[in-house]
Formats: structure tokens, sequence, C-alpha cells
């Protein structure tokens, strides 16, 4: 028995299926969005609040870069009511530039006092962003 070859339409419309079954690469997938992890913070007994992007408590003030600022960023972003105040939400993009500094700063006096308000993360306001009151 003589198989059919199939035309090119068919074999094109085969490939297309079987590649949408397959997970992307890398080089060809697109970006997970940024705000996936931080739509997820929650309680971690360990933790405190967890966004998905850090567990350390690292110092961070403007220039600070990584995971550590994301999860600062996120958090303000989920936890406090910043977004609805300034009508704006914060890059998570783990750079502390000028924006994050303000929100850490607003954050600081807003949930703390104006004696903590200097914009940098360091273990006051990390106890804050993981076990403050909101």
């Amino acid at each position: 028995m003589r198989s059919r070859p199939y035309s090119r339409s068919v074999a094109a419309g085969v490939v297309a299926a079987a590649l949408a079954l397959l997970p992307a690469t890398t080089a060809t997938a697109a970006p997970a969005p940024v705000a996936a992890a931080a739509d997820t913070c929650r309680g971690v007994s360990t933790v405190g609040l967890h966004c998905g992007y850090s567990t350390s408590n690292a110092f961070a003030q403007r220039g600070s870069k990584g995971a550590h600022v994301k999860e600062i960023q996120a958090l303000i972003n989920e936890t406090t009511i910043w977004p609805k105040q300034t009508g704006k939400r914060l890059a998570v993009d783990g750079d502390f530039g000028p924006t994050t500094e303000s929100a850490v700063s607003w954050f600081q006096w807003y949930y703390g006092s104006e004696a903590l308000s200097d914009g940098m993360a360091g273990p006051k306001t990390w106890e804050m962003l993981r076990y403050g009151k909101r």
C-alpha cells in the first residue's frame, strides 16, 4: 500500500500545530510579564510577605540593582496604597532609581514615621515591608 503524500498546505498546518505544542526556547520565547511574581505576593512563615523575586533583606539605596530591589518594588506595588495614591505603579525592573527612592521614602513616612523616611531600605524598612500593618 502506497502512502499518499501530503499537500504543502496540510504539511505546513501539521508542522505549525506541532510547533505550537512544543515549549518555546529562550531565544524565541516572549519574556514573562514583569508583574507575574508581584501578583502572587503572599506570606511565607520564614520570610514574611514575599512577592517571588528575593527572600533577601539586603540593604538597598539609589543605584542598587538586583532581585532584592525587584522585591521592594513589588512589595510597594502589591501591598501598599502607593499605586492608588500616585496613580502609577513602580516598574519592577530591579533598578533602584529616583522613582523607587521616592516610593520607599513615601512608604517609610506613610507606614512608619517621618524620622524613618530616608529613602533607603535597611533593616527597619524591610521589617515594615515584610511584616508591617497595612
